[in-house]
């Protein structure tokens, strides 16, 4: 474990600075003391061998069964962290969608949805390897396909034409969008004018938006789930009416909904953290022998 240097610390920058200073404190420390444990891993760790364990998850299980609280839950990531999981949704709120490893059955797919469609690798992120085709395209089908399924199988789903004028990252905290104060921690996402895809790190621009009654019940609707799953801080994307993915190993946009509102969502997270831990404190107090009733 690294601490700072004792001292005034400014700002988070002379914060991470004076952790990765080569001269920082390190000691060691058994996560098994620590209240609550985030895991950040990486959900391809191992894919590129074609080995599926995720050592992070099993490592998260064995800390959860002595007490800690994980931070998202290992099991619900397990169950969460393939596209497929938004199988689970309500239909109305999820793009059509059909997931396969056949050429000939994602043409059929394009044929009945008659209209432009993304393919995309199940198992992808970070908008990797995305591809958009026209309705009634055929030409490089073939190919694409044949890219994509290189990582196992083939999302082939409905362009949503509300993605071109950008989709909306929304944090979830507890299975509801985050608030500070009066801000809901959500922006849009908006495409370079030569690229599909919205993700920032192809150049996407990032602006302030609203929170419509709309997307608040798309929210209401992936509550029950994701807090039955311990899929307690997740960011989901949204366009138009629809859910494009849920985003659980790695939320992504916190220093941009920072930065574009002048709030901290961090120390927002922390609070309900230590809130929790509080609770479930409260819960493991052993029932005293006066409390019990004869009959």
């Amino acid at each position: 474990m690294v601490r700072p240097k004792p001292g005034r610390l400014r700002d988070a920058a002379t914060y991470a600075r004076a952790l990765t200073a080569a001269d920082a404190p390190r000691e060691d420390a058994r996560l098994v003391d620590f209240d609550v444990i985030f895991l950040r891993n990486n959900p391809s760790a191992g894919a590129a061998e074609g080995d599926p364990f995720n050592p992070a998850l099993d490592f998260g299980r064995r800390l959860k069964q002595l007490g800690v609280l994980v931070v998202n839950d290992p099991d619900g990531l397990s169950r969460a962290g393939s596209k497929m999981y938004l199988a689970g949704f309500p239909v109305e709120i999820r793009p059509k969608t059909l997931v396969t490893r056949s050429v000939e059955r994602v043409r059929a797919f394009l044929r009945e949805l008659d209209g432009p469609a993304i393919i995309k690798p199940l198992a992808g992120f970070g908008g990797q390897n995305v591809f958009y085709v026209a309705r009634g395209q055929s030409a490089n089908l073939q190919q694409i396909v044949s890219t994509v399924r290189r990582a196992g199988y083939v999302i082939a789903q409905e362009y949503l034409p509300a993605v071109a004028k950008g989709d909306k990252r929304v944090l979830l905290l507890g299975g509801a969008p985050l608030r500070v104060g009066s801000t809901v921690a959500a922006y849009k996402r908006m495409r370079p004018k030569d690229d599909i895809r919205n993700n920032m790190h192809v150049g996407g621009s990032r602006k302030p938006t609203d929170f419509s009654d709309a997307e608040q019940r798309i929210c209401d609707l992936l509550r029950p789930r994701l807090v039955a799953d311990g899929l307690y801080f997740v960011g989901v994307d949204l366009a138009g009416d629809k859910i494009l993915e849920i985003n659980v190993f790695a939320p992504g946009g916190v220093a941009n909904i920072n930065a574009l509102y002048d709030i901290d969502v961090g120390t927002a997270v922390i609070r309900d953290l230590e809130r929790k831990v509080e609770l479930r404190g409260v819960y493991r107090e052993p029932i005293p022998p006066h409390v019990f009733m004869r009959a």
